[in-house]
């Protein structure tokens, strides 16, 4: 009989488990320590949680490609919202703050392409032709016509008349 070793049976973090928790766990120290300054009207915050939770629901649905898709579009567009923000903000700011928000805004583009390597392992595609027009030409159907004809010598369905 062949066994495992004790250390083999059970391993709860698979390689891409521990990158995304690596990367929720890094950015909620960045995060956690540039919240420590006067951020305008809650933006930086609202964001961030949002992309917490998106990467928790990426480690809990370890499958599903809509959580890590969700995780990166959220990632990818917080790259654009910490540079406006750390811009209009950086004068409200104590130097704690701004320096970790920065480091934060610095590592993104790390964790951008680290879930972007996860949503393909997962199976998940960018499908580029439903937002950008494509040169191949599409059939139109009418919807109104039936495509097959009706055949007219078929035998007699119930009577559906009778029902009501």
């Amino acid at each position: 009989m062949l066994t495992t070793p004790r250390h083999q049976q059970y391993c709860p973090l698979s390689l891409a488990s521990l990158t995304i928790t690596l990367v929720a766990f890094v950015h909620f120290l960045f995060v956690s320590n540039a919240m420590m300054g006067m951020w305008g009207h809650g933006a930086y915050e609202f964001y961030n949680f949002l992309f917490l939770i998106a990467m928790f629901w990426t480690m809990h649905s370890k499958d599903s490609v809509e959580a890590i898709q969700t995780a990166l579009i959220i990632d990818v567009s917080s790259i654009f919202f910490d540079m406006v923000t750390i811009i209009i903000m950086f004068h409200l700011m104590n130097g704690w703050a701004v320096a970790f928000a920065i480091i934060n805004l610095l590592i993104r583009p790390v964790s951008v392409i680290l879930l972007y390597r996860e949503f393909n392992t997962r199976g998940g595609t960018l499908q580029t032709g439903s937002v950008f027009p494509t040169t191949t030409q599409r059939s139109y159907q009418d919807i109104d016509r039936p495509t097959q004809p009706v055949p007219t010598n078929s035998p007699p369905g119930p009577n559906v008349a009778s029902i009501f």
